[in-house]
Protein backbone atom coordinates (compact mmCIF):
# COMPACT_ATOMS: atom_id res chain seq x y z
CA UNK A 1 0.00 0.00 0.00
CA UNK A 2 1.49 3.00 -0.87
CA UNK A 3 1.59 6.08 1.69
CA UNK A 4 -1.18 8.28 0.27
CA UNK A 5 -3.68 5.26 0.49
CA UNK A 6 -2.13 3.99 4.07
CA UNK A 7 -2.92 7.37 5.03
CA UNK A 8 -5.85 7.49 3.51
CA UNK A 9 -7.27 4.27 5.45
CA UNK A 10 -5.72 5.82 8.75
CA UNK A 11 -7.94 8.96 8.18
CA UNK A 12 -10.81 7.01 7.84
CA UNK A 13 -10.44 4.63 10.49
CA UNK A 14 -9.86 7.90 12.86
CA UNK A 15 -13.22 9.43 11.31
CA UNK A 16 -14.73 6.25 12.17
CA UNK A 17 -13.52 6.09 16.07
CA UNK A 18 -14.65 9.63 16.35
CA UNK A 19 -18.34 8.96 15.30
CA UNK A 20 -18.34 6.04 18.00
CA UNK A 21 -16.20 7.91 20.66
CA UNK A 22 -18.58 8.95 23.88
CA UNK A 23 -16.11 12.13 24.00
CA UNK A 24 -17.58 13.11 20.69
CA UNK A 25 -20.65 11.52 20.69
CA UNK A 26 -23.10 14.67 18.76
CA UNK A 27 -26.86 14.65 20.00
CA UNK A 28 -29.51 13.76 17.64
CA UNK A 29 -30.76 17.38 18.49
CA UNK A 30 -29.03 20.52 20.02
CA UNK A 31 -25.85 21.91 19.51
CA UNK A 32 -22.04 20.88 20.48
CA UNK A 33 -20.86 22.01 24.03
CA UNK A 34 -17.58 24.16 23.88
CA UNK A 35 -15.68 20.69 25.15
CA UNK A 36 -16.76 18.82 22.16
CA UNK A 37 -16.36 21.71 19.36
CA UNK A 38 -12.75 22.15 20.59
CA UNK A 39 -11.89 18.59 20.24
CA UNK A 40 -13.51 18.24 16.56
CA UNK A 41 -11.66 21.73 15.39
CA UNK A 42 -8.53 19.80 16.62
CA UNK A 43 -8.80 17.11 15.04
CA UNK A 44 -9.81 18.71 11.72
CA UNK A 45 -6.60 20.77 11.99
CA UNK A 46 -4.26 18.20 12.20
CA UNK A 47 -6.02 16.33 9.46
CA UNK A 48 -5.37 19.06 7.05
CA UNK A 49 -1.73 19.96 8.54
CA UNK A 50 -0.80 16.57 7.99
CA UNK A 51 -1.77 16.28 4.01
CA UNK A 52 -0.37 19.38 3.55
CA UNK A 53 2.82 18.68 4.76
CA UNK A 54 2.98 15.37 1.64
CA UNK A 55 1.57 17.33 -0.87
CA UNK A 56 4.81 17.00 -3.53
CA UNK A 57 6.66 20.55 -3.60
CA UNK A 58 5.99 23.77 -1.43
CA UNK A 59 3.36 25.04 -3.84
CA UNK A 60 1.95 28.96 -4.00
CA UNK A 61 -1.49 28.44 -2.20
CA UNK A 62 -3.89 28.65 -4.68
CA UNK A 63 -7.97 28.68 -5.76
CA UNK A 64 -7.23 25.15 -7.12
CA UNK A 65 -6.31 23.24 -3.45
CA UNK A 66 -9.03 21.52 -2.72
CA UNK A 67 -8.89 19.76 -6.46
CA UNK A 68 -5.04 18.94 -5.79
CA UNK A 69 -6.03 17.22 -2.04
CA UNK A 70 -8.56 15.20 -4.10
CA UNK A 71 -5.72 14.50 -6.53
CA UNK A 72 -3.42 13.44 -4.14
CA UNK A 73 -5.36 10.31 -3.24
CA UNK A 74 -6.44 9.13 -6.66
CA UNK A 75 -2.70 8.88 -7.71
CA UNK A 76 0.89 8.78 -6.47
CA UNK A 77 2.19 11.71 -7.49
CA UNK A 78 5.87 11.79 -6.36
CA UNK A 79 8.54 9.58 -7.49
CA UNK A 80 11.93 8.79 -5.64
CA UNK A 81 14.67 10.67 -6.42
CA UNK A 82 17.02 7.89 -7.96
CA UNK A 83 20.31 10.10 -9.12
CA UNK A 84 20.27 13.09 -6.24
CA UNK A 85 20.91 12.98 -2.25
CA UNK A 86 20.57 8.88 -2.09
CA UNK A 87 20.04 7.42 1.21
CA UNK A 88 19.60 3.73 2.49
CA UNK A 89 16.05 2.61 1.27
CA UNK A 90 14.66 1.54 4.17
CA UNK A 91 15.15 5.80 5.52
CA UNK A 92 13.85 7.22 2.47
CA UNK A 93 11.06 4.64 2.27
CA UNK A 94 10.15 4.91 6.39
CA UNK A 95 9.71 8.24 7.15
CA UNK A 96 6.73 9.31 5.31
CA UNK A 97 5.05 6.11 6.51
CA UNK A 98 5.78 6.66 9.82
CA UNK A 99 4.84 10.28 9.98
CA UNK A 100 1.39 9.14 8.41
CA UNK A 101 1.30 6.69 11.83
CA UNK A 102 2.63 9.31 14.08
CA UNK A 103 -0.68 11.57 12.99
CA UNK A 104 -3.22 8.80 12.83
CA UNK A 105 -1.88 7.79 16.42
CA UNK A 106 -2.61 11.01 17.91
CA UNK A 107 -6.09 11.78 16.17
CA UNK A 108 -7.06 8.22 17.11
CA UNK A 109 -5.90 9.17 20.76
CA UNK A 110 -7.98 12.92 20.16
CA UNK A 111 -4.94 14.56 21.15
CA UNK A 112 -3.18 16.83 18.61
CA UNK A 113 -0.37 18.15 19.77
CA UNK A 114 2.43 17.57 16.72
CA UNK A 115 3.36 20.21 14.37
CA UNK A 116 4.57 19.33 10.91
CA UNK A 117 7.45 21.43 9.67
CA UNK A 118 7.19 23.45 6.84
CA UNK A 119 10.64 22.23 5.19
CA UNK A 120 10.92 19.87 2.84
CA UNK A 121 14.47 18.63 3.21
CA UNK A 122 14.10 15.98 0.33
CA UNK A 123 14.56 16.57 -3.19
CA UNK A 124 11.43 15.54 -5.14
CA UNK A 125 10.69 14.50 -9.14
CA UNK A 126 7.16 14.90 -9.83
CA UNK A 127 4.94 14.33 -12.39
CA UNK A 128 2.28 16.88 -13.80
CA UNK A 129 0.31 17.99 -16.93
CA UNK A 130 -0.72 20.71 -18.49
CA UNK A 131 -3.61 21.34 -21.10
CA UNK A 132 -5.01 23.91 -23.34
CA UNK A 133 -6.94 24.30 -26.66
CA UNK A 134 -3.53 23.03 -28.64
CA UNK A 135 -3.66 19.79 -26.56
CA UNK A 136 -2.27 17.99 -23.29
CA UNK A 137 0.95 17.44 -22.37
CA UNK A 138 2.38 15.45 -19.96
CA UNK A 139 5.76 16.66 -17.77
CA UNK A 140 8.13 16.21 -14.56
CA UNK A 141 9.62 18.91 -12.23
CA UNK A 142 12.61 19.14 -10.46
CA UNK A 143 12.56 20.51 -6.89
CA UNK A 144 15.83 20.87 -5.06
CA UNK A 145 15.77 19.91 -1.28
CA UNK A 146 15.27 22.61 1.11
CA UNK A 147 12.85 24.31 -1.16
CA UNK A 148 10.57 26.70 1.12
CA UNK A 149 9.33 29.18 -1.56
CA UNK A 150 12.36 31.33 -1.98
CA UNK A 151 12.83 32.57 -5.29
CA UNK A 152 14.34 29.68 -7.92
CA UNK A 153 15.38 29.55 -11.66
CA UNK A 154 13.94 27.48 -13.51
CA UNK A 155 15.25 25.23 -16.41
CA UNK A 156 13.13 23.55 -19.31
CA UNK A 157 14.24 21.27 -20.70
CA UNK A 158 13.31 19.30 -24.30
CA UNK A 159 14.39 15.57 -24.36
CA UNK A 160 15.23 14.40 -27.91
CA UNK A 161 13.24 11.57 -29.87
CA UNK A 162 12.21 7.92 -28.25
CA UNK A 163 13.06 9.86 -24.98
CA UNK A 164 11.32 10.76 -22.05
CA UNK A 165 11.91 12.91 -18.98
CA UNK A 166 13.39 10.21 -17.25
CA UNK A 167 15.62 9.15 -19.55
CA UNK A 168 16.78 12.44 -20.31
CA UNK A 169 17.05 13.70 -16.47
CA UNK A 170 19.15 10.38 -16.42
CA UNK A 171 21.44 11.07 -19.56
CA UNK A 172 22.07 14.68 -18.96
CA UNK A 173 22.49 14.66 -14.79
CA UNK A 174 20.93 18.42 -14.81
CA UNK A 175 18.88 17.31 -11.76
CA UNK A 176 22.05 16.76 -10.06
CA UNK A 177 23.50 20.47 -11.18
CA UNK A 178 20.44 21.91 -10.16
CA UNK A 179 20.48 20.47 -6.75
CA UNK A 180 23.76 22.28 -6.46
CA UNK A 181 22.74 25.65 -7.76
CA UNK A 182 19.07 25.32 -6.24
CA UNK A 183 17.43 25.68 -9.22
CA UNK A 184 13.86 24.02 -10.71
CA UNK A 185 13.75 22.11 -13.69
CA UNK A 186 10.97 21.18 -15.60
CA UNK A 187 10.64 17.83 -18.39
CA UNK A 188 7.89 18.29 -20.80
CA UNK A 189 6.86 14.68 -22.33
CA UNK A 190 5.96 14.49 -25.88
CA UNK A 191 2.37 12.19 -26.52
CA UNK A 192 3.55 9.39 -28.61
CA UNK A 193 0.34 10.04 -30.19
CA UNK A 194 1.35 13.34 -31.63
CA UNK A 195 4.87 11.80 -33.16
CA UNK A 196 5.65 7.85 -33.37
CA UNK A 197 8.89 8.20 -32.12
CA UNK A 198 8.21 10.81 -29.87
CA UNK A 199 9.98 13.41 -31.31
CA UNK A 200 8.88 17.02 -30.63
CA UNK A 201 7.43 18.20 -34.12
CA UNK A 202 10.01 21.12 -35.09
CA UNK A 203 9.42 20.39 -38.89
CA UNK A 204 5.73 21.62 -38.93
CA UNK A 205 4.57 24.97 -39.86
CA UNK A 206 1.95 24.57 -36.92
CA UNK A 207 4.72 23.61 -34.62
CA UNK A 208 7.11 26.72 -35.47
CA UNK A 209 4.66 29.34 -34.09
CA UNK A 210 4.12 31.24 -31.01
CA UNK A 211 0.76 30.56 -29.29
CA UNK A 212 -0.04 27.56 -31.82
CA UNK A 213 0.57 24.08 -31.44
CA UNK A 214 3.49 22.65 -29.47
CA UNK A 215 4.98 25.43 -28.41
CA UNK A 216 1.97 27.16 -27.04
CA UNK A 217 1.62 23.72 -24.95
CA UNK A 218 5.56 24.23 -23.82
CA UNK A 219 5.03 27.49 -23.33
CA UNK A 220 2.39 26.87 -20.79
CA UNK A 221 3.83 23.92 -19.11
CA UNK A 222 6.77 26.65 -18.41
CA UNK A 223 3.89 29.52 -17.02
CA UNK A 224 2.06 26.72 -14.45
CA UNK A 225 4.99 26.16 -12.84
CA UNK A 226 6.05 29.53 -12.53
CA UNK A 227 2.89 30.35 -11.56
CA UNK A 228 2.53 27.44 -9.20
CA UNK A 229 6.51 28.15 -7.35
CA UNK A 230 7.75 30.79 -6.77
CA UNK A 231 10.32 31.42 -10.20
CA UNK A 232 12.44 34.38 -11.05
CA UNK A 233 10.61 35.64 -14.22
CA UNK A 234 13.78 36.99 -15.21
CA UNK A 235 15.63 33.49 -15.05
CA UNK A 236 13.41 31.37 -17.23
CA UNK A 237 15.48 29.00 -19.57
CA UNK A 238 15.34 26.30 -22.35
CA UNK A 239 17.40 24.11 -23.50
CA UNK A 240 17.11 20.61 -25.82
CA UNK A 241 18.84 17.97 -27.38
CA UNK A 242 18.43 16.89 -31.44
CA UNK A 243 14.75 17.36 -31.96
CA UNK A 244 14.15 18.97 -28.54
CA UNK A 245 17.03 21.62 -29.52
CA UNK A 246 15.59 22.20 -33.23
CA UNK A 247 12.29 22.83 -30.47
CA UNK A 248 14.06 25.07 -27.99
CA UNK A 249 15.00 27.18 -31.37
CA UNK A 250 11.91 27.58 -32.04
CA UNK A 251 10.65 28.32 -28.23
CA UNK A 252 13.52 31.05 -28.47
CA UNK A 253 12.64 32.39 -31.16
CA UNK A 254 9.18 32.78 -30.37
CA UNK A 255 9.60 33.59 -26.68
CA UNK A 256 11.71 35.87 -26.25
CA UNK A 257 10.05 37.95 -23.81
CA UNK A 258 9.65 34.57 -21.96
CA UNK A 259 12.57 32.77 -21.96
CA UNK A 260 16.36 34.48 -21.01
CA UNK A 261 18.39 32.33 -22.62
CA UNK A 262 18.65 28.91 -24.84
CA UNK A 263 20.87 25.56 -25.07
CA UNK A 264 21.06 23.61 -28.08
CA UNK A 265 22.80 20.51 -28.25
CA UNK A 266 23.12 18.48 -31.58
CA UNK A 267 19.87 20.98 -32.61
CA UNK A 268 18.75 22.50 -36.06
CA UNK A 269 17.83 26.14 -36.51
CA UNK A 270 14.26 27.55 -36.23
CA UNK A 271 13.00 27.34 -39.38
CA UNK A 272 15.56 24.90 -40.90
CA UNK A 273 12.39 22.99 -42.63
CA UNK A 274 8.52 23.17 -43.42
CA UNK A 275 7.60 19.44 -43.79
CA UNK A 276 9.79 16.14 -43.30
CA UNK A 277 11.34 15.46 -46.59
CA UNK A 278 13.00 19.24 -45.90
CA UNK A 279 13.39 18.08 -42.29
CA UNK A 280 15.33 14.97 -43.74
CA UNK A 281 17.34 17.12 -45.87
CA UNK A 282 18.48 19.66 -43.19
CA UNK A 283 19.68 17.08 -40.87
CA UNK A 284 21.65 15.77 -43.24
CA UNK A 285 23.10 19.50 -43.46
CA UNK A 286 21.56 20.29 -46.96
CA UNK A 287 21.68 24.11 -46.56
CA UNK A 288 18.10 25.46 -47.12
CA UNK A 289 16.95 29.32 -46.27
CA UNK A 290 15.39 29.34 -42.86
CA UNK A 291 12.48 31.17 -42.17
CA UNK A 292 12.98 34.94 -41.06
CA UNK A 293 12.59 35.20 -37.30
CA UNK A 294 9.20 36.00 -36.20
CA UNK A 295 10.26 38.67 -33.10
CA UNK A 296 13.47 40.27 -34.74
CA UNK A 297 15.02 39.58 -31.32
CA UNK A 298 17.44 37.10 -29.93
CA UNK A 299 17.58 35.69 -26.52
CA UNK A 300 21.85 34.81 -25.43
CA UNK A 301 22.55 31.76 -26.74
CA UNK A 302 24.86 28.28 -25.79
CA UNK A 303 25.18 25.73 -28.74
CA UNK A 304 26.51 22.16 -28.42
CA UNK A 305 27.59 19.72 -31.27
CA UNK A 306 29.70 16.69 -32.03
CA UNK A 307 31.96 17.27 -35.24
CA UNK A 308 30.87 13.44 -36.01
CA UNK A 309 27.07 13.64 -35.52
CA UNK A 310 25.79 11.31 -38.47
CA UNK A 311 22.17 11.83 -36.97
CA UNK A 312 22.31 15.80 -37.17
CA UNK A 313 25.28 17.41 -39.42
CA UNK A 314 26.91 20.00 -37.19
CA UNK A 315 26.43 22.19 -40.10
CA UNK A 316 23.34 23.04 -38.00
CA UNK A 317 25.25 24.49 -35.25
CA UNK A 318 27.10 26.95 -37.44
CA UNK A 319 24.06 28.26 -38.91
CA UNK A 320 22.01 28.83 -35.40
CA UNK A 321 24.98 30.44 -34.75
CA UNK A 322 25.12 32.23 -38.06
CA UNK A 323 21.38 32.76 -37.48
CA UNK A 324 22.31 34.65 -33.82
CA UNK A 325 25.05 36.85 -35.24
CA UNK A 326 22.79 38.49 -37.65
CA UNK A 327 19.97 39.38 -35.78
CA UNK A 328 20.12 43.33 -35.04
CA UNK A 329 21.03 42.65 -31.08
CA UNK A 330 24.15 40.82 -32.19
CA UNK A 331 26.40 42.71 -34.30
CA UNK A 332 28.99 44.02 -32.56
CA UNK A 333 30.17 40.62 -31.25
CA UNK A 334 33.74 39.39 -31.85
CA UNK A 335 35.02 35.43 -31.51
CA UNK A 336 37.71 34.62 -28.85
CA UNK A 337 38.42 30.20 -29.63
CA UNK A 338 39.86 28.34 -27.07
CA UNK A 339 40.76 24.57 -27.25
CA UNK A 340 40.58 22.16 -24.17
CA UNK A 341 39.56 18.15 -23.23
CA UNK A 342 36.57 16.75 -21.72
CA UNK A 343 37.31 14.97 -18.61
CA UNK A 344 38.12 11.62 -20.03
CA UNK A 345 40.05 13.05 -22.57
CA UNK A 346 37.37 14.13 -25.49
CA UNK A 347 38.98 17.66 -27.45
CA UNK A 348 36.99 20.70 -27.89
CA UNK A 349 36.75 24.01 -29.45
CA UNK A 350 34.92 26.43 -27.29
CA UNK A 351 34.24 29.67 -28.96
CA UNK A 352 33.01 33.09 -27.29
CA UNK A 353 31.05 35.61 -28.77
CA UNK A 354 31.76 39.24 -26.58
CA UNK A 355 31.28 42.48 -26.80
CA UNK A 356 33.74 45.06 -28.91
CA UNK A 357 37.50 43.59 -28.57
CA UNK A 358 38.20 41.55 -25.61
CA UNK A 359 40.56 42.07 -23.27
CA UNK A 360 42.42 39.36 -20.57
CA UNK A 361 40.31 40.99 -18.01
CA UNK A 362 37.32 39.90 -19.91
CA UNK A 363 38.16 36.33 -21.22
CA UNK A 364 35.94 35.05 -18.00
CA UNK A 365 33.12 37.67 -18.07
CA UNK A 366 29.51 36.79 -19.40
CA UNK A 367 28.99 36.66 -22.83
CA UNK A 368 25.84 36.67 -24.80
CA UNK A 369 26.72 33.55 -27.25
CA UNK A 370 28.69 30.26 -27.15
CA UNK A 371 29.67 27.29 -29.38
CA UNK A 372 30.95 23.97 -28.26
CA UNK A 373 32.13 21.78 -31.00
CA UNK A 374 33.00 18.16 -29.49
CA UNK A 375 35.58 16.95 -31.53
CA UNK A 376 35.18 13.25 -32.54
CA UNK A 377 31.65 13.47 -30.87
CA UNK A 378 28.66 11.65 -32.45
CA UNK A 379 24.56 12.22 -31.49
CA UNK A 380 25.12 12.23 -27.96
CA UNK A 381 25.00 14.81 -25.08
CA UNK A 382 28.57 15.87 -24.03
CA UNK A 383 29.39 14.61 -20.96
CA UNK A 384 26.51 12.90 -20.12
CA UNK A 385 25.76 9.81 -17.63
CA UNK A 386 25.91 6.23 -19.70
CA UNK A 387 22.81 5.15 -17.78
CA UNK A 388 20.77 7.53 -20.27
CA UNK A 389 20.13 7.33 -23.79
CA UNK A 390 22.18 9.47 -26.10
CA UNK A 391 24.83 10.13 -24.12
CA UNK A 392 28.90 10.39 -24.50
CA UNK A 393 30.52 10.26 -21.01
CA UNK A 394 33.93 11.20 -22.47
CA UNK A 395 33.11 15.02 -23.56
CA UNK A 396 32.97 18.34 -21.67
CA UNK A 397 30.23 18.43 -19.33
CA UNK A 398 27.08 20.02 -21.41
CA UNK A 399 24.87 20.52 -18.71
CA UNK A 400 27.70 22.08 -16.43
CA UNK A 401 28.41 24.46 -19.04
CA UNK A 402 24.70 25.44 -20.29
CA UNK A 403 23.90 26.24 -16.45
CA UNK A 404 26.79 28.54 -16.00
CA UNK A 405 26.10 30.42 -18.90
CA UNK A 406 22.04 30.58 -18.39
CA UNK A 407 23.15 32.10 -14.58
CA UNK A 408 25.13 34.02 -16.03
CA UNK A 409 22.44 35.63 -18.02
CA UNK A 410 19.38 37.68 -16.76
CA UNK A 411 16.37 38.66 -19.29
CA UNK A 412 15.50 42.83 -19.18
CA UNK A 413 11.85 41.64 -20.86
CA UNK A 414 8.78 41.59 -18.38
CA UNK A 415 6.93 38.44 -18.81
Amino acid sequence: MNFNQDLLARMRMAIKSWRDSKAFAVPVQGNLQPEQLKKLTDVTELIQRTLNKHLPGMAKTSTHAATEDAELYEQPREQALHDINPRPENKRDSQPQADARHAADIIDAHTPQAKPTDKNDAARFINGSYANAHGKRAYKLYIPSGYTGQTLPLIVMLHGCTQGPDDFATGTGMNLIAEQQQCMVVYPCQDQGANSSKCWNWFQAIDQKRDQGEPALIAGITRKVMADYHIDDRRVFIAGMSAGGAMAAIMADAYPDLYAAVGIHSGLPFGAASDLPSALAAMRGVAKQSRKSSTGSAVPIIVFHGDQDHTVNSKNADRIMERYLLSSQSRALTAQKEDGSGKLGRRYTRTRYAEAVASQSTAHQPVPAEQWVIHGAGHAWSGGNSQGSFTDASGPDASREMLRFFLSQVSTKQV
